[in-house]
Order: C-alpha cells, then sequence, then structure tokens
C-alpha cells in the first residue's frame, strides 16, 4: 500500500511539473520582453523544398524572439517548407530550427503569404559598361570578361523584362593591366536596372582589363634654327621650309604640350648667296615626326652701299 501511495505522488508530482512547465511557457510568451532574458533578433526567411520549375516570392525577414542563452542570429534558421505546394498563392506557417542555448522561442509573424509561380530562365552576353573613365591620358586597349555569358533566373514575367546583363567597371584607378570584379546588374528596355525577383549566375566575374596611353596626332609648324653668320656684306633673308608643318604622334599629354618643331641648326657661316639645304629636325622623346627632316630655302642677300646708280 505504501509502495502505491508513492508511486501515485510521484506520478502527481510529474504532472505537476508539466502543468507548471506549460504555465510557464505560456507566461514567458505572452510577456514578451517584460520576462528577464528575452531577446528579438531580425533574421533571414529561408524556403525549404521549392518544387521543380517555380520561382518564390515572400518575406525576406522574420522576428525571432528568444529566452535563455543563445550564440547570435548565425545560429538561427528560420524557414518555410514548401513541399507539396503548387503554383499560386499560400500561405504557410513559419517554422524554426532547434536553437541551442535557447529555453523558448516564438517567431513573428507565424504565417506569410508566399507566392509560387513559373520559374523563368534565358542566358545572355555580358556587356562592359564603364562607369568610371580611365586616368588621364589612359584609354581601354582591350577588356576580357571571365566568363562572358549569365544565366538570369526569376519569375517569368521579371526574367522577360530582361534585355541585358552589364558588368559595371570602374577604371579611374587603373594603370597598364589589371583584373577587376564586378557584380553583375539585369538591365530592362529603359536602362532601369532591375534588382528584384531575378537571380543572375554567377553573380560577379572576373574582369581583365588592358589599358594603353592615348594617343594623338596634330600638325606644328617648323622654327628653323641657325649656327654662325653670314659673310661680312651680306644679309640673311627668307628662309622658307618645305614642308612649313610637320606632323608629330605620340602620348596624347607630351603631344598637346608640343607647339612647335625645330630644326637641327643651320650652318650659315661666310655665305653669300642663296642656297637649300635638307635639315634634321629634332624629335621629342616619346614623339613620332613625320617627316623628320626637311627642305629649307635660304635667301642671302648682299647690302647696298650709299646710293648706288
Amino acid at each position: 500500500m505504501v509502495k502505491k501511495h508513492q508511486d501515485r505522488k510521484t506520478t502527481g508530482l510529474k504532472i505537476a511539473a508539466v502543468v507548471m512547465s506549460l504555465l510557464l511557457w505560456f507566461y514567458v510568451i505572452n510577456q514578451g520582453d517584460v520576462t528577464a532574458g528575452a531577446k528579438t533578433i531580425e533574421v533571414d526567411l529561408q524556403y525549404h523544398n521549392l518544387p521543380s520549375g517555380l520561382n518564390v516570392r515572400g518575406p525576406e525577414q522574420v522576428a525571432v524572439k528568444l529566452w535563455g542563452s543563445f550564440h547570435g542570429s548565425a545560429d538561427i534558421v528560420a524557414y518555410v517548407d514548401l513541399t507539396g505546394i503548387g503554383e499560386g498563392v499560400h500561405n504557410v506557417p513559419v517554422k524554426l530550427e532547434s536553437i541551442q542555448g535557447a529555453m523558448f522561442t516564438s517567431v513573428q509573424p507565424n504565417q506569410v503569404e508566399v507566392t509560387l509561380e513559373k520559374l523563368g530562365e534565358k542566358t545572355l552576353q555580358i556587356k562592359q559598361e564603364v562607369k568610371q573613365n580611365p586616368p588621364t591620358g589612359y584609354q581601354v586597349a582591350s577588356v576580357l570578361l571571365s566568363p562572358d555569358r549569365c544565366i538570369v533566373r526569376g519569375a517569368a514575367d521579371t526574367v522577360a523584362r530582361v534585355t541585358a546583363v552589364v558588368a559595371p567597371l570602374d577604371l579611374g584607378s587603373i594603370v597598364d593591366i589589371a583584373t577587376v570584379k564586378s557584380t553583375l546588374q539585369a538591365i530592362d528596355a529603359d536602362g532601369k536596372v532591375i534588382s528584384a525577383g531575378v537571380q543572375i549566375v554567377p553573380a560577379t566575374i572576373n574582369v581583365a582589363v588592358v589599358l594603353e596611353k592615348k594617343q594623338l596626332s596634330k600638325k606644328v609648324n617648323v622654327k628653323t634654327e641657325y649656327s654662325g653668320t653670314v659673310a661680312t656684306g651680306f644679309t640673311l633673308g627668307e628662309v622658307k621650309s618645305d614642308p612649313a608643318q610637320i606632323t608629330i604622334l605620340g602620348d596624347q599629354i607630351r603631344v598637346e604640350a608640343i607647339n612647335e618643331i625645330s630644326t637641327k641648326p643651320i650652318d650659315i657661316s661666310g655665305k653669300q648667296e642663296n642656297f637649300t639645304t635638307l635639315v634634321e629636325l629634332v624629335q621629342p622623346e616619346g614623339v613620332v615626326l613625320s617627316p623628320t627632316r626637311i627642305s629649307v630655302s635660304v635667301t642671302i642677300s648682299k647690302n647696298v652701299v650709299g646710293g648706288g646708280q
């Protein structure tokens, strides 16, 4: 009799403990943050078991409330199970995976509306789009995209709006050769970025960029230089260069700074009569001249003394 009485007492205590636990749980849930140790964390909502050929649209985050000792949001998994759900709009419960160290948990909202729609997909050639030009004096020689194609996935109507995929490039700090990463963007017919409802695979690509110094060509005047002096009683007269202008080609910055090209000195020492000579031009560093030498005709005139008959 004593043993049976003890068993009934033990069973009663167990039942009482369970009831107390349930009462405590309801109290904690209803009291919210008033209860010591409660914390609310926004976490990403995951969608599990998405049926093949369908795309899901729904809330991106939910609020999870926890009581107890836990290790942060990285350990919290909130998800919706889409098993057996077909195309259309559905209200489905939000579930939580077991969270180590948490005494009690709740999630808000505990039910979400999701839309399952036919999945669209297409492959597009990736286009480069320079957002920031190269430094002054440089230009793009070549660009290599790796890979150069991508897959666009998402709701069929949204994917249909995508007319291009671009790889934005910032070349402002690049000189010569560099490899940069670019995050791809889906673009519609109006040139606007479609950021929601599509997935680009891969999302980022490597872009190899080769820059070269800008080349500039322009015509400049020829300036004749001399050495020595003509003979006594004679004067240096008209000087003609053929051609009077030449073409220079080189780095943009160097060429823009040049306004004329000089000849190597023409020796007029002791000259008493007209003459024509071929003379080399002085070539600045990093600049190509065309032609590299010119013909110069020099007039030498005799000084007239007095009135002369």
